[in-house]
């Protein structure tokens, strides 16, 4: 086979090999089908190539000549057509002239008029040679002047259009064109008597070879999914072929030195390894051409739903932030994305979240070149589209590098500025395009309507944290005449053993008394002295234990019994002066719940407070549990006070609504203790009658687990 012949093959199998491509990842697409259809028409170009090369006679060389020139005439005109439709501009008269002029040479080639003589002009080759036909002129002149215009085409629309994925592709098809049509193009020489063999039909192959780089890089003519799938098909063949040749060598060259194996037995243990390892290769295959050829692009309406689905629903801010910066990342595929966000407190920026980034802390003030851009101008900063074209000042730029990022969006609220959305490289090295902007823009500002809510959000709950506070301090002052008698008569009883001891030193009844019985009345008062300060020691304790905030809520296993006791200690004394009597019901073998601590005590005694509160003097509050057989305990805490109307009954959750009178409450006591008891996965409820008490009922799961932070 001679260089001429070999030139021809390779066109042939790789013009076919990308014209298969294109026409099976999409056969209804126009753009796909004409560019199948230039693949053809190549393809037979160097099939004729190669019969030429090995025609033995110039019968059979002329014959294959004619054959090849139906590809040869048909290759510009439909070039320049696949090149309009490609760049999306309208050209019909210039593409039907173009059909027109190729049928007109089409005819031409069956006769003398093309191509009137071949002959050896080269070793072992038969080439057209002059005298040519008298249209071979005009067909060359016709054949040069549609591959310029072409790339004309091409040339100016690279011009109008910057930094973005399009012009990429151009440019590469540019590319490819330049060099394939170079070498084709020099194929026409020796017919007018240039003594050069026509070795620039190595260069043809080239222009499919270029054009596979385009379509692996840069999607062009979107075809990855097939070449991908083919790709993760050969790779899969590959290695099962490898693991039976592996299997075949080790058990019938190695093993066969020492135990003679017969050839089946090496067939079924590279059929289970084939089974075994066949799932992880396929998806290391998948995820390995995803992560270093095909970079998907990422579906409008899958990043709209997950936005809407999962994040502009959270009201948590932390976690809203952190969502956001996941989902953008995993979404559009982006190295690295963060959020700036301003503190309110310090009036400056910081880095709230992030991923993909040094993890740096980062924090810059109003007047930093950077925030004051988004602030004055409310307009986004990139370096792709028609973003790159802008000459943003340095320390801009500078910063955008700090931030690792190529696209950054204000977060505007009305006029304010509350932060700013940092999106870093694509994994595909694909820059942001016109459609990024239209779907990331919308997204900004409504992810800057959520952010606001999740802040206000977090304010509120932060103000309710405080007067739940005040709440409880209030609580403790309406406590401190009991707390000061349980103290005061465990100090009483102290003094008055001191004193007595005192006294009976001055009086001299101590004189004369050995220093055992000495030692046993200081030991005795001591002792006494000792276990008052203890009683009081304990009162007081529980008492700054209740008054303190809760700053690190857990679940863990509680006993009810227990926490009624701890919270009878603070309340016991105003009961008792009430005249209210305290009843206890609770089994001692009920199972423990799951709750924080310190926040059921809070719950137990705002009800048993409001219960006491409740009564006009003598009356009962009673506490009672049990088990059920859903997994839950119940609790129970009734008392006989006066009831709750029932136009009243369905709002005693609601902030600041109390039924006490003006200055004795501030109605928050009932909506923290369910806001309490939601959190704990508790429930709550309430039965009353006018005139003849009220249940309250809480519902807490029963203590399985181990015990987990408080959500």
């Amino acid at each position: 086979m001679n260089t001429f012949a070999f030139s021809g093959l390779l066109t042939s199998l790789a013009s076919l090999g990308i014209g298969a491509w294109v026409y099976f990842s999409n056969r209804t697409n126009w753009l796909n089908q004409l560019w199948s259809m230039f693949c053809i028409t190549v393809a037979i170009w160097g099939l004729g190539g190669l019969q030429i090369g090995l025609a033995s006679n110039s019968e059979t060389a002329l014959l294959w000549w004619r054959i090849t020139y139906v590809a040869v005439i048909l290759i510009p005109s439909i070039f320049y057509h696949f090149v309009i439709v490609f760049l999306g501009i309208r050209r019909p008269i210039t593409v039907i002239l173009g059909y027109l002029l190729s049928s007109g040479f089409l005819i031409t080639d069956a006769t003398p008029l093309l191509i009137a003589n071949v002959d050896k002009i080269f070793k072992n080759l038969y080439y057209v040679t002059k005298p040519v036909g008298v249209a071979y002129p005009a067909f060359v002149l016709f054949f040069i002047g549609m591959v310029v215009l072409s790339h004309v085409e091409l040339w100016r629309y690279m011009g109008r259009t910057a930094g973005n994925k399009r012009r990429l592709q151009v440019r590469w098809f540019f590319l490819a064109g330049i060099v394939g049509y170079i070498g084709g193009i020099s194929c026409f020489l020796p017919v007018f008597g240039f003594k050069l063999y026509p070795y620039g039909n190595f260069t043809v192959p080239l222009f499919p070879i270029f054009l596979s780089y385009a379509i692996f890089r840069y999607q062009l003519m979107d075809i990855e999914v097939i070449i991908k799938r083919t790709l993760v098909f050969a790779g899969l063949v590959g290695s099962v072929v490898a693991v039976v040749a592996s299997m075949a060598f080790v058990t019938q060259d190695l093993l066969a030195r020492f135990v003679a194996t017969p050839r089946w037995l090496s067939n079924v243990l590279a059929a289970m390894v084939i089974a075994g390892v066949y799932g992880p290769l396929r998806n290391w295959l998948v995820n390995v051409t995803d992560r270093f050829l095909f970079q998907k692009k990422y579906d409008y309406k899958e990043l709209l739903k997950k936005f809407t689905d999962d994040v502009m629903v959270i009201v948590d801010l932390k976690q809203l932030l952190q969502t956001t910066v996941t989902t953008l990342s995993d979404t559009v595929k982006l190295e690295s994305c963060s959020l700036l966000l301003l503190n309110k407190d310090t009036q400056t920026y910081e880095l709230a979240a992030s991923r993909g980034t040094n993890g740096r802390r980062l924090a810059l003030d109003e007047q930093e070149p950077f925030i004051r851009f988004f602030r004055e101008t409310h307009e986004p900063i990139g370096l792709d589209g028609s973003l790159g074209q802008v000459r943003f000042p340095e320390a801009v730029t500078g910063r955008l590098k700090e931030l690792n990022a190529r696209l950054c969006l204000p977060l505007h609220l009305h006029e304010d500025l509350i932060g700013v959305l940092c999106l870093g490289k694509k994994k595909s090295d694909e820059e942001f395009t016109k459609d990024d902007f239209d779907i990331l823009l919308p997204l900004a500002r409504t992810l800057a309507i959520a952010v606001s809510n999740a802040q206000l959000f977090d304010e509120l709950a932060k103000t309710q944290a405080e007067a739940a506070q005040r709440e409880k301090l209030a609580v403790i002052g309406t406590l401190s005449a009991g707390i000061n008698h349980e103290i005061c008569n465990p100090l009483g009883i102290i003094k008055a053993q001191c004193e007595a001891f005192l006294m009976d030193l001055e009086d001299g009844i101590l004189i004369g008394k050995s220093p055992s019985d000495l030692l046993n009345r200081t030991s005795s008062i001591l002792q006494v002295a000792l276990k008052q300060i203890d009683r009081a020691t304990a009162i007081t304790q529980k008492l700054s234990n209740f008054a303190k905030p809760i700053k690190d809520p857990s679940i863990q296993p509680v006993s009810v019994e227990q926490e009624v006791g701890e919270v009878l200690l603070l309340v016991g004394h105003d009961l008792t002066l009430e005249k209210i009597a305290f009843e206890q019901e609770i089994p001692p073998d009920l199972p423990s719940i799951t709750v924080d601590r310190r926040q059921f005590q809070e719950v137990l005694f705002n009800l048993i407070r409001n219960a006491a509160q409740a009564i006009t003097p003598p009356g009962t509050i009673r506490v009672s549990a049990r088990a059920h057989e859903d997994g839950r305990v119940r609790i129970e805490i009734e008392d006989s006070g006066s009831g709750i109307p029932p136009d009243k009954l369905g709002k005693i959750y609601d902030p600041f609504f109390t039924t006490k009178e003006p200055g004795k409450g501030t109605g928050l006591g009932l909506f923290i203790v369910r806001q309490i008891v939601e959190r704990n996965r508790g429930r709550i409820a309430v039965e009353s009658a006018v005139g003849k008490g009220t249940v309250f009922f809480l519902d807490f799961p029963v203590a399985r687990e181990v015990p987990a932070k408080a959500g």
